[in-house]
């Protein structure tokens, strides 16, 4: 490991101690500011009362326009009531998604919750931050929607009516949008959690639509892991619950999603008859969102069927519903389908304008999606839960004021000496695992070094004893053709080895460090020329064609020797495995900055398993060419070093009996 890679780790450690360190800082900050607050909650029953009053009021209005919600804010404001403000508030954003006006709903939700920041009420703030979550979900901002239901989440499970009837339906309104973010995070175990907590505090509450709904998001669930089966029976079960308790939106749902599924299995005219249901019982609601998604599906299968004026009418109508509530999912799969469109009519320029805007709506919904952020939330939600559970122990116990502040005390001098601990911990890790896998590359070295000495200089050596003795015991019976193959085979073994000395030679100075490193310009086309000389004894013995595409004004800014080393380390290597009459290209092609070198031939190539590890020195690479020369794999880890010095990089692509092609890149003059 270099010097500069050590200062590196070390800069990194001495870093993360310092973030940890404020940490600390901030925990015990945190837990000063917590142990100091006071809030006074109004009694469950009161609450209760008079939200339901007010939401019966509200739920009342017709909420088509702009005029009327600010003429019903208006009147909430007037009369002083901040309980009022909130529920109007929440009563139109509900009316603004059902309309898919999503990034009004969610500034209409903000009013309601400011409002209610001096009159604590913990359902209602709770039922405008789950409100709110869906409205973000709804546009794929998953973690804005997330954050806002693990708050509400957090609340509503630290206040004293949390299993009461009404906390418990808060609750698993909660868990039901929570287990539908995770599931368009392609979390479905995380999100199978959430329904089914949903289903036993609906289950234990005789919430039919409850217990519905969650059937269905767990029937999608078991649809994506291809268990249709299950999918299906989850499905019926949520329509028989939902017409059970009359919920209109529900029946549209299950019968979108009964039709998605067999449209898979490609039962059209089946699933024409759900998505056309859900479609017609939607008629006349408020609700938009389902509508859009039956009105989408009835489009794609009338494509199918090339009854495209059907399909064009249903998509006009979804594309100017998704534009206005700014609905990226929807927008994405109108485009998508009018592309389809456009190109059964022919019309390809309509068809590749509707597909970029497609694939734009797609880079707007990847960019919302952060999953990280999501589990972020979740970790500050387990930690608040215990800071919960602290500040309750404490608010017991806030007689004894001294006690308390010296458990506090205790508390975060024990949290910092853990947090101590732990760093130490991952510190001594590191270095363990540091020191092993130095060790591991110095093993892989010495048994390098063994299989060299043990393997590729003994078989030269042993090839010329076996033709100088042949040479001594029939000197006298041996003609000039015979005479003439046993030099061969000797000037043979000794090219091996002289290659395998320069290689080994090279190696020992990369690996100590000790190589000099002088960049200088100079022509390329020069030192092309200069390694093709060498090389002309072997070329020709192969009767190989030898193709140069090099530019006489093509000048790089390396080190020169280290650049001819990897050219002639190619180039023997491109010999080694081609074929007789076989073909060797070596070009050179400016970009910008850089210059890029090309090595090909049309040999024997190698596999695939064989190209990931080949310039890894700690694995066998000796590999015997089309006359039996032999080879270490060195000269390639060589190569890698010496390009990579100059701060070029080294790539091979190849396939068995089709050849192999290394590039390596240098910098312009």
């Amino acid at each position: 490991m270099t010097t500069i890679e050590r200062r590196r780790r070390t800069i990194t450690e001495r870093a993360w101690l310092g973030v940890l360190w404020c940490l600390i800082v901030g925990a015990v900050a945190t837990g000063c500011q917590r142990g100091g607050e006071r809030r006074q909650e109004p009694t469950a029953a009161e609450r209760a009362a008079r939200r339901d009053s007010l939401e019966a009021l509200f739920n009342a209005r017709r909420w088509t326009s702009a005029d009327s919600l600010g003429v019903a804010l208006r009147e909430a404001r007037a009369s002083g009531d901040s309980v009022a403000v909130a529920v109007a508030c929440r009563a139109a954003a509900m009316a603004l998604q059902n309309k898919q006006r999503f990034a009004e709903a969610t500034q209409v939700v903000q009013t309601g919750i400011e409002a209610l920041r001096d009159t604590p009420d913990t359902i209602l703030e709770a039922t405008l931050q789950n409100t709110a979550a869906t409205g973000y979900r709804r546009m794929g901002a998953l973690f804005e929607a997330s954050d806002r239901l693990y708050d509400a989440l957090h609340r509503v499970e630290t206040f004293s009516g949390a299993d009461s009837p009404e906390g418990k339906r808060m609750r698993a309104f909660l868990y039901n949008n929570l287990g539908n973010v995770y599931k368009y995070l392609n979390d479905g175990d995380e999100a199978e959690i959430f329904f089914r907590r949903a289903i036993v505090l609906d289950e234990e509450l005789g919430n039919n639509n409850g217990v519905a709904m969650n059937y269905s998001t767990l029937g999608s669930i078991y649809e994506y892991r291809k268990q249709n089966d299950s999918a299906l029976a989850f499905y019926n079960r949520a329509l028989e619950r939902n017409i059970r308790g009359g919920s209109v939106t529900g029946i549209a749902i299950c019968h979108n999603h009964i039709g998605q599924l067999l449209m898979k299995h490609g039962e059209m005219d089946s699933a024409l008859v759900h998505h056309r249901a859900a479609y017609r019982v939607l008629q006349g609601e408020g609700e938009v969102w389902n509508r859009q998604r039956a009105a989408l599906s009835m489009a794609w299968i009338y494509l199918q069927k090339n009854n495209l004026e059907a399909a064009r009418r249903l998509l006009d109508e979804t594309e100017v519903v998704a534009l206005r509530a700014h609905s990226f999912g929807h927008l994405e799969e109108t485009y998508y389908c009018q592309a389809e469109y456009y190109r059964r009519r022919g019309d390809y320029r309509a068809a590749s304008d509707r597909q970029a805007r497609c694939l734009d709506c797609r880079d707007s919904m990847a960019r919302q999606r952060d999953e990280r952020e999501v589990v972020q939330n979740r970790i500050r939600y387990e930690r608040e839960k215990n800071d919960a559970e602290v500040f309750r122990l404490h608010r017991r116990n806030e007689a004894v004021e001294a006690n308390r502040r010296l458990i506090l005390l205790s508390s975060v001098l024990i949290g910092s000496i853990l947090i101590v601990l732990l760093v130490l911990s991952v510190l001594l890790i590191r270095l363990q695992r540091r020191r092993n896998r130095e060790l591991h590359e110095m093993n892989a070295t010495k048994d390098k070094f063994f299989s060299i000495i043990s393997h590729d200089l003994k078989n030269p050596a042993l090839a010329q004893r076996n033709a100088l003795q042949a040479l001594v015991n029939d000197a006298a019976e041996l003609d000039a053709e015979s005479l003439s193959h046993y030099y061969a085979m000797l000037l043979k073994s000794a090219d091996a080895q002289v290659e395998l000395l320069y290689n080994l030679l090279d190696w020992a100075r990369v690996q100590t460090d000790r190589i000099p490193f002088t960049p200088v310009t100079f022509s390329l086309s020069r030192v092309v020329d200069d390694e093709v000389s060498l090389m002309h004894m072997p070329i020709e013995s192969k009767s190989i064609r030898l193709i140069v595409d090099v530019s006489d004004d093509l000048c790089a800014n390396a080190d020169r020797n280290m650049v001819a080393t990897v050219l002639r380390n190619l180039l023997t290597n491109a010999i080694k495995f081609s074929h007789p009459e076989g073909r060797i290209a070596i070009s050179a092609r400016q970009d910008g900055a850089w210059i890029t070198v090309s090595v090909a031939d049309d040999g024997v190539g190698m596999s695939a398993d064989k190209l990931r590890t080949l310039f890894d020195a700690g694995r066998e690479q000796s590999t015997r060419g089309t006359r039996g020369e032999t080879g270490s794999g060195l000269g390639l880890v060589v190569c890698k070093h010496f390009v990579e010095r100059n701060g070029g990089r080294l790539t091979a692509h190849s396939e068995e009996s089709r050849g192999t092609t290394f590039h390596f890149t240098l910098k312009a003059k």
